[in-house]
Order: C-alpha cells, then sequence, then structure tokens
C-alpha cells in the first residue's frame, strides 16, 4: 500500500510540475451515487449486494487536460448478503448473513480529461473511515428461523485504489453534470485479522459550478 500511495504521490508531483505555468480552475459540487459491492476472501462466502453514497466534490483544472478530482462522501455504504448452508446433528440448515459497512472516505483521483472530448479517466486512493456497520444472521431450520442482530467489531481504516472514468453534460459555461463510473479495489480486510475484502462498481451522478475560472 506505501509504494501504490508513494506512486501516486510522485504522479502528482509530475503533473503540476508540468502544468505550472497553466491557469488554475476550481468546480465544486456535490452527487449521489451507487455501489455494486463484491465480497471476496477466504473467511467469508462470496456475496454481493447495493449500497449508495453521498458526496461533495473539488475538481481541481491545471491545464486542459490534466487535473485532480477530489471527492468528500460523507456517507459510503457497502451492503451485502450471502448464504450459508449447512447440517447439524441431522438437521438441515440455512443462515442468512446481511452486512452493513459505511464510511467516511477522502478520494483524490488524477484525472485525465480529452481535450476535444468530454470525456474524461481517474485514478487513485481512496480512504475511509468506518461511521456505521451491523451485521444482521437470520437462521432457519425445521420450518423455524429466528433472527440475530450485532455490530461488527476491529474494524479496519478502509483503503482502496479506485480506476474509472466519466462524462460531461455542459449546462452552461459554468455549470455542468458530470456521470462517473469506477471500480474500487480494496486492499485493506473491512475487519482486523479477518480475510474479508469489498470491490465495487460505483456509479455516481454529480453538479457542480465554477468558482475559479
Amino acid at each position: 500500500m506505501k509504494k501504490l500511495s508513494l506512486v501516486f504521490v510522485v504522479c502528482l508531483i509530475l503533473a503540476f510540475a508540468f502544468t505550472a505555468q497553466a491557469q488554475f480552475k476550481l468546480a465544486v459540487g456535490g452527487g449521489m451515487g451507487l455501489n455494486l459491492n463484491l465480497y471476496s476472501g477466504s473467511d467469508v462466502n462470496g456475496g454481493s449486494g447495493l449500497g449508495f453514497a453521498v458526496a461533495g466534490q473539488a475538481d481541481m483544472s491545471f491545464s486542459k487536460t490534466i487535473g485532480i478530482l477530489t471527492s468528500i462522501y460523507f456517507y459510503d455504504n457497502r451492503s451485502g448478503s450471502y448464504t450459508q448452508t449447512g447440517n447439524y446433528q441431522g438437521t438441515n440448515y440455512s443462515m442468512d448473513i446481511s452486512a452493513s459497512v459505511a464510511y467516511f472516505e477522502i478520494e483524490p483521483l488524477f484525472k485525465l480529461k480529452l481535450e476535444e472530448a468530454p470525456v474524461y479517466f481517474v485514478i487513485g486512493p481512496s480512504l475511509g473511515f468506518n461511521v456505521e456497520n451491523s451485521v444482521e444472521v437470520k437462521t432457519t431450520a425445521n420450518n423455524q428461523s429466528s433472527t440475530q442482530k450485532s455490530t461488527i467489531q476491529n474494524m479496519n481504516t478502509r483503503f482502496e485504489i479506485k480506476a474509472g472514468g466519466g462524462y460531461t453534460f455542459p449546462l452552461s459555461k459554468t455549470m455542468r453534470i458530470n456521470s462517473q463510473l469506477t471500480f474500487g479495489y480494496g486492499l485493506a480486510n473491512v475487519v482486523k485479522d479477518v480475510n474479508w475484502k469489498i470491490l465495487s462498481f460505483g456509479v455516481l451522478g454529480s453538479f457542480e459550478i465554477d468558482v475559479v475560472k
């Protein structure tokens, strides 16, 4: 993780060096989106689920093609579920396990725009601090079921690498709507000492307005 962070910082420094003489531009805004979350790891069964996110953004441009898109996710939910079956002393049972974890995330992404088209690409790290977590287990056996809810202990700080792209829809000279699709690869386990990671496909729609032009 440290090596990946160092590479990203070096890329930022090079970007600033090449664009030092360019005019700085800044747009701010906010957006909402959805995550398709895929669970993986040897300590959990594979599962999937949908979550949602609310974000504020600062879109900084240092040239016509190079910039930094920083998103602050005030709430980034990563929900998911899976089913586990088994047999205990001759009795078949099933367990429907649903988990919901949410983060406050900071996401500075390197942004590369196509000069002649309203298309851009992003890549960089995302750092998340847990603000909510819960798990619900519904156990069914002999046509009877019971449900148990609890919180998840020993949550890790989330660290992932995001990459993707977006399309810009101009509304005026100073306002626009962006649609963005990203893939997030979780590098840190969700819980300490548990092999459990989350991979996410995210869709975000945002509105932004120029404040420095």
